[in-house]
């Protein structure tokens, strides 16, 4: 099934390039403002980059990105949800949302594009008090979903990045078994925010049903700008007038490398979530690491039970009439995708070696940057500059050198 947004441009005028923008949108007298919240794990850090590094022309064609720098979607969301992070309580966000809700209101264009793929999960009263905030514009939601094969392995990787410990079977054991009643926090913050069904009734509370938008993500073999061309169909973009190439996107781990990470969390429970957050989740994780391992796939013997569920999403999206860009059938899990698989909890020391090497390797190489970098501000610190050698002084570094090696062959 595919249903378009009755925001899509007809397929000609979507090939026009040279049309302006605004002719590219059927009109409507009052703003939109799109709230894409969610799902985690579904290319939301990618749309996010796209939109933040194409602002300035965005907001030339009349759309805004409200963030003053890339991490205040962040933020607002935080303050958005009254919640805090980690050791940082929800008062130290307190005035994010309300600089992105009044940017959003004071916009002259047509257009304010809002996202964070946490979004999803606020309370409802949130969620009213939130959309009201930027009022009198007209409000729709965009919510982004994938199968639940893939999401339930993606969101395990993603708990082990954050320092937690739970294998990949018992993760997705629970979740499968005890639904929202799975230990904290992994039942809610899987069922509250990848469930489309779940987060979207909240929002459809506030917000017409027919302006509450589901964008599929395509199944891996797909043209690699599908996600991106779906999310302008809902929201109006013309998908050929920015840049969407970027190199900052939220890279995957493989099997290895996610069990590395993992049994490395047991020694370093300790470690403050400031230390522990740009070390491991990003250093280590996502520069380092990547995956050079086969990728992770959903334990054996839990297709049946994800497949059913799935259909059953399915089902309830077509009954609830949301709009959808893409197909539903990419919801489906693909059995085929997850056939041939490895057990992250079974594999040996002598199989993580490899990782671990790449893992020691790359912290040193880091550590040596840092060192380099801490000298160099203590010498500026102090009004100095890195000294120069001169040729006397290379001469005596050569001299010194040289006298060394004579001396160990002689002593062999």
């Amino acid at each position: 099934m595919t249903t378009r947004s009755r925001y899509q441009p007809s397929p000609a005028a979507a090939q026009d390039a040279c049309r302006p923008y605004h002719e590219h949108v059927p009109r409507t007298d009052a703003k939109r403002v799109f709230f894409h919240v969610g799902a985690p794990k579904t290319g939301t850090t990618y749309l996010q980059h796209v939109l933040f590094q194409n602002r300035d022309t965005l907001a030339a064609d009349g759309v805004l990105y409200p963030y003053s720098d890339f991490g205040q979607s962040f933020r607002s969301m935080q303050d958005f949800r009254g919640v805090g992070w980690g050791s940082t309580r929800a008062a130290e966000f307190k005035g994010e949302w309300a600089a992105v809700a009044s940017r959003s209101r004071d916009w002259k264009g047509h257009t304010v594009v809002i996202s964070n793929e946490l979004l999803g999960g606020s309370a409802p009263e949130r969620i009213a008090k939130g959309v009201a905030s930027i009022a009198p514009a007209e409000v729709h939601v965009v919510f982004s979903a994938r199968d639940f094969a893939r999401q339930l392995v993606s969101d395990w990787q993603e708990h082990i990045k954050h320092k937690h410990t739970v294998t990949l079977e018992r993760f997705v054991d629970d979740l499968i078994e005890l639904g929202h009643d799975a230990p904290e926090p992994f039942g809610e913050l899987f069922w509250g925010m990848h469930d489309a069904g779940h987060v979207l009734e909240r929002w459809a509370a506030v917000v017409p049903v027919e302006n509450i938008h589901i964008v599929t993500v395509p199944q891996s073999g797909a043209p690699k700008d599908t996600l991106w061309r779906r999310f302008c169909a809902v929201t109006g973009l013309d998908p050929d007038g920015y840049d969407s190439e970027t190199d900052q996107v939220n890279p995957s781990m493989g099997v290895v490398e996610t069990e590395l990470v993992r049994r490395m969390n047991f020694d370093v429970q300790g470690m403050p979530a400031q230390h522990y957050d740009p070390l491991v989740r990003k250093l280590l994780a996502e520069e380092i690491l990547g995956g050079q391992s086969p990728k992770l796939m959903l334990p054996t013997g839990r297709m049946d039970w994800v497949t059913q569920r799935s259909r059953q999403l399915v089902d309830e999206v077509k009954a609830a009439g949301y709009p959808v860009e893409g197909d539903l059938q990419d919801l489906i899990p693909r059995a085929a995708d997850h056939a041939a698989y490895v057990s992250p909890t079974d594999l040996t020391d002598a199989e993580l070696a490899p990782a671990a090497m790449r893992a020691a390797t790359g912290l040193l190489r880091h550590t040596g940057r840092q060192r380099r970098r801490i000298t160099e501000l203590q010498q500026a610190a102090r009004g100095l500059r890195p000294p120069r050698r001169g040729p006397r002084t290379r001469a005596k570094v050569f001299y010194r050198r040289a006298r060394g090696r004579a001396r160990r062959v002689l002593k062999r």
